[in-house]
């Protein structure tokens, strides 16, 4: 569903106010969140709603966060400030993902499972809320091609991409590591947790993944409070260096596991994926800044959408080749090759593109 919004919103979303944009968002998710929890107390919950409301949210979260994202600029000003924001949102976001899961075991003794939609509905309102009192300066829609047809809006970022090599190669990169990282970190780490790879641990099981995901999500929150002030000489360098360290902290976790005591393999894996997660924001931070100080606002709106249609696509990517490699290497060994191949891209870019991050033109 992410997919197919990101790609069809250019359509239409650039001829609203991203801020109008952002609240309707809001107010929506709100509504659907809220009608599962309406229909439990009266038809009763059914599969089919929660499945339902799962693809509504995701598309209208498809719709908000690119509005979201483009009018950084308009809200933070100067390149510093702009970095500064988008590592700041970033945190906040890694943050929520981080002590979410932690938080919903004790809050289930007070509150039915079922109510926390109510939680996440509510959470929306205050978003709508907070947004409305940004001001004026993310009131008016970008109308740099408002008499573009609706195929050229359509393809916008494509276009961005292609008459920018810097973008282009960013973005490829960029979609060869989400897929794999998906397949080492969105499943792979709970399938190694979920293994027998893991039974002699100190921790196993939903224990285990604890361990490996807090890790990972605390060397994540903390690279982006490090990323937000930093200045390389050399944007590409940098970027791809954090490649490098997402792909080797990955690759070494089923080598720990292989080597080590078992008393041992679980701190020293806990440490390297901690280290991984430094890696990604790396890169990503860096990458919003370079097309938020380099591209104007309807151009830049059109780019992040098609960013996330490749993130999206990417991920579906990695859910359709990780059955076979799962079933024939293992989670340890498909954990390796993901790695390897987040590094191999990492490597890459630092030697051929290290000068990447001269400011883009706009298409």
């Amino acid at each position: 569903m992410a997919l197919v919004v990101s790609l069809g919103a250019s359509a239409f979303a650039d001829r609203i106010a991203p801020r109008a944009l952002m609240i309707g968002a809001d107010l929506l998710s709100a509504i659907v969140a809220i009608i599962p929890v309406l229909l439990a107390s009266t038809f009763g919950l059914r599969l089919e709603v929660l499945v339902a409301t799962s693809m509504a949210l995701a598309a209208l979260g498809a719709l908000f966060q690119p509005a979201l994202l483009a009018s950084v600029p308009l809200i933070a000003g100067t390149r510093e400030r702009i970095q500064g924001v988008n590592a700041l949102l970033d945190a906040t976001a890694r943050l929520s993902r981080l002590f979410g899961p932690f938080l919903a075991g004790p809050l289930s003794l007070f509150v039915p499972v079922l109510h926390f939609l109510t939680i996440n509905a509510a959470s929306f309102l205050f978003s709508a809320c907070g947004i409305a009192l940004v001001g004026k300066s993310i009131g008016t829609p970008a109308r740099a091609h408002d008499t573009d047809s609706v195929w050229q809006r359509l393809t916008r970022g494509l276009v961005v991409a292609r008459q920018n090599p810097e973008i282009g190669t960013i973005l490829a990169a960029n979609t060869t590591v989400l897929a794999a990282w998906f397949v080492a970190v969105g499943l792979g780490l709970p399938f190694l947790a979920a293994s027998t790879d893991t039974a002699a641990l100190p921790l196993a099981g939903i224990g285990a993944l604890a361990a490996f995901a807090g890790s990972y999500g605390l060397g994540d929150f903390t690279s982006n409070l490090l990323v937000a002030g930093a200045h390389p000489k050399r944007p590409g360098r940098f970027m791809f260096t954090g490649y490098i360290i997402l792909g080797s902290g990955l690759a070494m976790v089923p080598i720990l596991l292989w080597t080590l005591p078992p008393f041992i393999a679980l701190p020293a894996i806990m440490l390297v994926c901690f280290l991984a997660g430094l890696g990604g924001p790396m890169f990503f931070i860096p990458m919003l800044t370079l097309f938020q100080t380099g591209l104007g606002r309807a151009d830049l709106a059109s780019l992040i959408r098609f960013r996330a249609a490749l993130a999206a696509a990417a991920m579906l990517l990695g859910s359709a080749i990780s059955p076979l490699l799962f079933e024939r290497a293992g989670a340890p060994m498909t954990i390796l090759l993901a790695g390897a191949l987040i590094a191999t891209v990492g490597l890459w870019g630092s030697t051929c593109r290290p000068n990447l991050g001269v400011p883009v033109k706009e298409a």
